[in-house]
């Protein structure tokens, strides 16, 4: 069975080049939704029963609700049928969707034949009454809901210079399937959830690599804690074996090495690893607690958390060795950091009061900034495009994986909704390149 990399041909424009087109939203200003209006696909042949255009249409909506850059028109007030209309310039009325408001429009056609699609789908500007971009796909049944994620980025990257965050994976840990905790893999609009561990036991920080080729987890399903080293593609997993002491956490590198934390003797330092568990050099070499690593996607940063000044604070340091700066003095515990995609900011959670609540702070210490207040909430992950955070939160009964803005930590909806407690999210990076 192909992979949905080889199974989708993608990305061919439609629309001039991205540099004539209008950019509408200031990335660096709190979004003002537009209304846009996602019109079904035309039917050109073998989609009968529009079950694809309706699948297409049904994850393109949820990711443009996501974005928080869109306000999707109720079909139900649509004048025209799509399927008595064209779907490109000259070809369809403009008036029957400006007139209910619309400042875009998604149209598109599909064609089915066996296990054979090849879909359209194109933006245009209402008032302008122009065509923005468009798109065209080829590839299998299974591939619909990618084609949908890899248009909406399309979308975001049309509409804002900035390409959108749909076509990267979340890991996260839930107990969704009985009271143990266990790994899961979804897409952001929770579509093929895939769990990743089953065992009567509890597993924990999930870490993607840079292409969520590989994930690393913490398990105790063998009693002792043990890192963990899965082949998503391959579905085979390699436990990792080392004589540094007990295994407490670790992250992924982007090229796929290990920064994990092993806790000997009262002390927890931190090492980077190849991926069989060989390791490469000691990272931290002290008497503290040295825990909760995080590596900047260019793999030249290192951020962790450390009580070496008396306190568990957030400290920098080169990953190629060097000593590590502190980076954070306000409030008296802090923890779990994570770099933002261009490696310029870094959210942790502190402690604030009886709960802890998310921040973001620059790499050099500098604007820290709180972003959360209700709730307690724990382990921020940033998005691909660095627009968004996801993390953790216990508001309101169940734990729940929960989206927010990065700009202002409006917190746009939750991302999980099963019958567990779900926490420990990790974003991996594009999948489509």
């Amino acid at each position: 069975m192909k992979t949905i990399f080889a199974a989708i041909a993608l990305a061919i424009t439609l629309a001039p080049a991205a540099a004539d087109a209008q950019i509408r939203f200031d990335i660096s200003k709190a979004p003002t939704a537009a209304p846009i209006a996602v019109s079904a696909l035309k039917n050109l042949a073998g989609d009968d029963d529009h079950e694809v255009s309706s699948r297409f249409d049904r994850v393109l909506t949820r990711d443009l609700k996501l974005s928080s850059y869109f306000r999707i028109i109720n079909a139900k007030s649509y004048i025209e049928d799509a399927q008595n209309s064209g779907y490109d310039i000259g070809k369809f009325n403009f008036a029957d969707w400006s007139s209910l408001g619309a400042d875009f429009l998604v149209k598109g056609a599909v064609s089915h034949d066996g296990d054979a699609i090849t879909l359209e789908a194109l933006l245009f500007d209402v008032p302008q009454q122009r065509r923005v971009m468009g798109k065209r796909f080829s590839g299998g049944p299974g591939d619909v809901g990618e084609m949908a994620r890899r248009f909406a980025d399309a979308v975001l990257q049309a509409a804002t210079g900035v390409r959108g965050p749909f076509d990267s994976k979340l890991a996260y840990v839930s107990t969704g399937g009985g009271r143990f905790k266990e790994v899961y893999t979804s897409w952001l609009d929770g579509g093929e959830l895939f769990r990743v561990t089953d065992n009567p036991t509890i597993n924990l920080f999930p870490s993607f690599d840079g292409g969520a080729r590989h994930l690393l987890y913490l398990s105790y399903k063998t009693y002792a804690p043990r890192l963990y080293l899965v082949d998503l593609a391959r579905k085979v997993e390699t436990p990792i074996t080392s004589d540094l002491g007990q295994a407490v956490g670790g992250t992924l590198t982007p090229d796929g090495q290990i920064v994990a934390a092993f806790s000997r003797g009262g002390r927890t330092n931190l090492y980077l690893l190849d991926a069989s568990g060989g390791e490469i050099r000691a990272l931290t070499q002290n008497r503290a607690i040295n825990v909760s690593p995080s590596v900047c996607a260019d793999g030249s940063q290192l951020a962790f958390t450390s009580d070496r000044a008396g306190t568990p604070q957030i400290y920098v340091a080169s990953l190629a060795g060097g000593d590590a700066r502190r980076i954070t003095y306000q409030g008296s515990y802090n923890t779990a950091p994570a770099f933002s995609p261009d490696c310029k900011k870094i959210a942790y959670e502190s402690r604030q009061g009886g709960a802890f609540q998310i921040f973001t702070i620059a790499a050099d210490g500098s604007g820290a900034r709180q972003l959360t207040a209700a709730g307690s909430n724990e382990a921020p992950t940033w998005s691909p495009d660095g627009r968004y955070i996801a993390f953790g939160s216990r508001r309101g009964g169940r734990s729940r994986v929960y989206l927010m803005r990065a700009l202002d930590g409006y917190v746009i909806a939750p991302l999980t909704e099963g019958e567990g407690n779900d926490s420990s999210p990790s974003w991996s990076g594009w999948l489509g390149g």
